[in-house]
């Protein structure tokens, strides 16, 4: 599977200053994806996939920081 991601302006212009590779990015958007999906429960094939994916992200990374900021110095 293959996904592509359109990130934010700010988002983009932090990643850019801060010289970031794009391969640090990729290992922690995986990461993040691989956390919210070992903490969701199975969906049963007539639920859709519901809206409260990003609150959950961005609390996820809120509450993770520095995990995060450790993946992206790797």
């Amino acid at each position: 599977m293959s996904l592509a991601i359109e990130l934010p302006e700010n988002l983009s212009e932090q990643i850019e200053a801060r010289q970031i590779p794009n391969q640090k990015v990729k290992a922690v958007a995986i990461a993040a994806l691989e956390i919210w999906l070992a903490q969701q429960p199975p969906l049963r094939p007539e639920e859709p996939f519901t809206s409260d994916a990003i609150a959950f992200t961005r609390k996820l990374i809120a509450n993770n920081r520095e995990l995060f900021e450790a993946l992206a110095q790797r």
